[in-house]
C-alpha cells in the first residue's frame, strides 16, 4: 500500500494535499535520456547506467523517445525520470501525457536531469550538475512529490511559454548551431553556453537593435485577470473579452515556475494563487533589457515597460508571424495563438532548501 509524503510549511498551504509515494522498494522508475544532449558521452553515460541498472533508456530522436515512454507506460511505472534541457523534459512530458490518454492509465511523476543548455526547470526542481547522483536518489524514491500547473500552448504542455525576445534567441541559436556543427569539430568543441553566447553577439542583439518588434494585443478569455506590480495586486480586475495589454513585443510570456531559463527568474507571480498563471507582457528596450539583466537574475526586474497579471486563458495576436516557445522548444511562428492553464504535473524535487521556489 503506498503511504503519504507528507508536504509541509508553505508548499503544504498552496497544494493542500499530500502527494502519495510508493514504498522505495516497490517504485517502478525508469530514465529517458537525450542521447544528443552533448553531456551525454563517454563516461557518465555509463555512470547513469550504473545509477539504475536496467532502467535508462537513450534516444536519438523524437520518435524513439515517443516509442520507449509508450512501452514505459504499457508495462507500468510510477515515476519516469527525463534527462536533457528544458525542450526535451518539456516534449517528453508531452509524449507521457499522450501514451497515458492512449492507454487510460494514469500519468507517473516526472523527475528531472539537468543534461541540456536552457534548464529553467532543472533549476525550478533543485536537480543538481551530478546528474548520476541525482539519478540515483530519485530511483531510492528520495525527493518531494510536489503537483505543478502547466500552461497548454498548441498542443503541448509547459511550465513556461514565450514569444518575443526569448523565442528569438532559441531560433538564432539553432542557426548558430547548425553552422558550428558543420564545422570539423565543431559539435565537440563548441558546448551548450559558447553557442548561445556566438548567437546572442552575432545574430540576436544586431537583430534586436535594428529589425523591428511586433505589435500585439493580449486579450483576456478566461477568469478576471489580476493586474500586479512589486508587492502584490494593483487592484485593477480585467474581465473576460478585454485588452489585457498592447504594444512593440519585447517579451508576452506566461509561466507556472519562477525561471526562465539560464538562471533567469523573471516570473515572481507564478505560484501567487492556484489556479492562475503569470503572464509579463513588456515592450523594453535594448538599453534596458541588458541594463536589467543583473536583477532579472535575483528576480527583481520590475519596470515601467513591464506589466504582470494573473491569468487562466488569454489570446496574443500579433500584427506578423512571430516565433513561439514553449519550455525552451521552438513551435514555429504565428500570428495568434491561445494560452491556457492546464492539468496539473507531479515534479519530483530534490531542493534540500525551504525556500526553494519547488
Amino acid at each position: 500500500m503506498p503511504r503519504s509524503y507528507e508536504i509541509g510549511g508553505e508548499a503544504a498551504g498552496r497544494l493542500g494535499f499530500a502527494i502519495p509515494l510508493p514504498y522505495r522498494s516497490q517504485m517502478r522508475a525508469v530514465a529517458i535520456v537525450n542521447g544528443n544532449a552533448r553531456r551525454v558521452r563517454g563516461r557518465l553515460r555509463g555512470k547513469l547506467e550504473k545509477a539504475l541498472p536496467g532502467g535508462v533508456r537513450f534516444t536519438a530522436s523524437l520518435a524513439e523517445a515517443r516509442t520507449q515512454i509508450r512501452s514505459v507506460i504499457d508495462r507500468g511505472t510510477d515515476l519516469v525520470i527525463l534527462g536533457g534541457g528544458d525542450g526535451t523534459i518539456v516534449m517528453g512530458m508531452t509524449l507521457i501525457a499522450e501514451a497515458c490518454r492512449g492507454m487510460a492509465r494514469p500519468e507517473p511523476a516526472i523527475g528531472v536531469l539537468r543534461l541540456g543548455s536552457g534548464n529553467a526547470i532543472a533549476d525550478t526542481v533543485g536537480a543538481s550538475d551530478d546528474a548520476p547522483d541525482d539519478l540515483d536518489q530519485l530511483a531510492r524514491g528520495r525527493g518531494t512529490w510536489r503537483k505543478v500547473q502547466m500552461i497548454d500552448v498548441l498542443g503541448v504542455r509547459a511550465p513556461f511559454v514565450g514569444m518575443g525576445v526569448d523565442a528569438q534567441l532559441l531560433e538564432d541559436n539553432e542557426a548558430v548551431g547548425r553552422i558550428v556543427d558543420r564545422v570539423p569539430g565543431g559539435r565537440l568543441l563548441v558546448g551548450g553556453t559558447a553557442r548561445y553566447a556566438l548567437s546572442v553577439a552575432l545574430r540576436s542583439l544586431p537583430r534586436f537593435a535594428t529589425g523591428t518588434r511586433p505589435n500585439v494585443v493580449v486579450t483576456n478569455l478566461g477568469s478576471p485577470a489580476t493586474e500586479m506590480k512589486r508587492g502584490g495586486a494593483t487592484g485593477r480586475k480585467v474581465d473576460a473579452g478585454q485588452v489585457l495589454w498592447s504594444g512593440a513585443c519585447t517579451l508576452v510570456a506566461g509561466a507556472t515556475i519562477p525561471f526562465f531559463g539560464f538562471g533567469l527568474k523573471m516570473f515572481a507571480f507564478s505560484d501567487a494563487q492556484s489556479g492562475r498563471f503569470h503572464l509579463r507582457c513588456g515592450d523594453a528596450g535594448l538599453f534596458e533589457i541588458l541594463r536589467s539583466t543583473p536583477s532579472a537574475f535575483r528576480g527583481d526586474y520590475y519596470s515601467n515597460h513591464v506589466t504582470d497579471f494573473l491569468c487562466d486563458r488569454v489570446r496574443i495576436d500579433l500584427d506578423q508571424d512571430s516565433a513561439i516557445e514553449a519550455g525552451g522548444e521552438l513551435l514555429g511562428r504565428r500570428r495568434k495563438v491561445e494560452l491556457a492553464l492546464a492539468a496539473p504535473v507531479t515534479l519530483v524535487s530534490l531542493a534540500s532548501d525551504p525556500k526553494h521556489p519547488l
